[in-house]
């Protein structure tokens, strides 16, 4: 992905840009409808009245200001439901879920076409053949807002719960592992060993949200350098730690360009990041085993979204190295697991219901996914170890021996 397409996904996901698309298309349907008015026949069939159009497009006004308001203030107490029932940091999935962005978006843009539509018919801009035109279009901006707010009826239903946003991270979690098992290295060679040349860095504190590894290439074809990522996107950069490391000349002009080949910002994103990902559900379900919560129902819930998402995950080989000259360190097994599992596994050691199902879940990684099979023991075994440590009752540690067994025996 280039540093274009990412910026235009960003961009997709902010909670301005659609209702400002919508709004722009509401302001240029005004203006087609008042040219196109002008090719019409001078003499109708029948003609509608400046008063009946008006009336309509004041009830469409009047009725959809209290609509837009009413679905905002709904988007805003669902993200502060999720924020305190699972994570603050699911909050960006929901803000860009393109469902509820679409139904606010059709709401507010219906509303600026009725206003501007008053505004022309009161200045008395429309001829007959504009006010058939604008009548016309005005039934086709109500039908859509009919189907948007059926839409969102049922979407304040599902915003904001706990299931709904688990689902939510768990969508965008496998969008980025397809991603990354497609294209492991990010189209480039595999880091192994050591590797010598000069440490570039930024000057920004923050995580790497993207690379674009194309622009990266070019800049190393041009000037004869190879470059080796020493961060993939996720890691928290510093002046302290470098950004990547060149074998080469590396002037001050060049070395600005290399930097600005990355994007560093204050949060993980989920698109390049699939870690982020598996970090956020484990916050939910930590979130889900804090005494103030003791909900391990959704830790159990979320544990079976992770093995999901786990028990397939197998890089595979890249067909072709497009960025020869650009190599990327492979992804650690033990990451990911301790990612996913290491909270749960801390905060649901004394409940052993939490425990059977984790343990499980690990089994069923190790046995599916021989890529994670060594990292899923060393998970089990952790886990069944803080349990050992925080179960009492005789019949807990009864029922955790058999479970852990296939973690012992490995």
């Amino acid at each position: 992905m280039s540093q274009v397409s990412f910026y235009l996904r960003q961009l997709l996901s902010r909670m301005w840009f659609l209702p400002a698309v919508f709004s722009a298309v509401a302001l240029l349907t005004i203006f087609v409808a008042f040219y196109l008015a002008r090719w019409a026949p001078e003499e109708l069939p029948f003609t509608i009245s400046q008063e009946a159009v008006q009336s309509v497009l004041a009830i469409l006004a009047t009725s959809l200001l209290t609509v837009s308001v009413f679905a905002l203030s709904t988007l805003v107490a669902a993200l502060s439901a999720a924020s305190a029932s699972t994570t603050p940091r699911a909050a960006q999935l929901i803000i860009g879920d393109l469902s509820a962005q679409t139904s606010i978006s059709v709401f507010i843009g219906a509303f600026l076409f009725s206003i501007l539509a008053i505004l022309g018919l009161s200045a008395g801009i429309y001829s007959p053949a504009g006010r058939m035109l604008l009548f016309s279009v005005t039934l086709g901006v109500v039908a859509l807002v009919v189907v948007a707010l059926i839409r969102w009826i049922a979407q304040i239903s599902d915003i904001g719960r706990v299931g709904h946003t688990v689902d939510r991270v768990e969508a965008a979690t496998a969008a980025a592992r397809n991603t990354l098992m497609e294209h492991p290295l990010f189209d480039c060679r595999l880091l192994e060993g050591a590797f010598e040349g000069v440490a570039v860095g930024t000057k920004e504190l923050g995580y790497i949200q993207h690379f674009d590894a194309k622009r990266l290439q070019r800049l190393a074809t041009e000037h004869d350098l190879q470059i080796a990522i020493s961060s993939r996107p996720g890691t928290y950069v510093s002046p302290a730690r470098p950004l990547m490391i060149v074998n080469g000349e590396v002037s001050d002009e060049l070395r600005s360009k290399l930097v600005a080949s990355f994007v560093v910002g204050d949060q993980r994103s989920f698109d390049s990041d699939p870690r982020f990902g598996l970090v956020v559900l484990a916050e939910i379900a930590d979130r889900a085993l804090s005494p103030g919560v003791n909900d391990p129902g959704t830790a159990i819930y979320v544990i079976g979204t992770l093995t999901r998402l786990l028990s397939d995950w197998q890089p595979s080989p890249p067909a072709s190295v497009g960025n020869d000259r650009i190599f990327v360190p492979a992804l650690d097994p033990q990451d990911l697991l301790e990612d996913a599992f290491r909270p749960i596994a801390r905060d649901g050691a004394g409940l052993i219901e939490v425990v059977l199902r984790l343990l499980h879940s690990l089994e069923i990684i190790a046995q599916l996914n021989p890529h994670l099979r060594q990292a899923a023991i060393g998970a089990a075994e952790d886990a069944a170890q803080r349990a050992r440590r925080a179960l009492k009752a005789p019949g807990d540690l009864q029922a955790l021996h058999p479970a852990a067994r296939f973690a012992e025996g490995a």
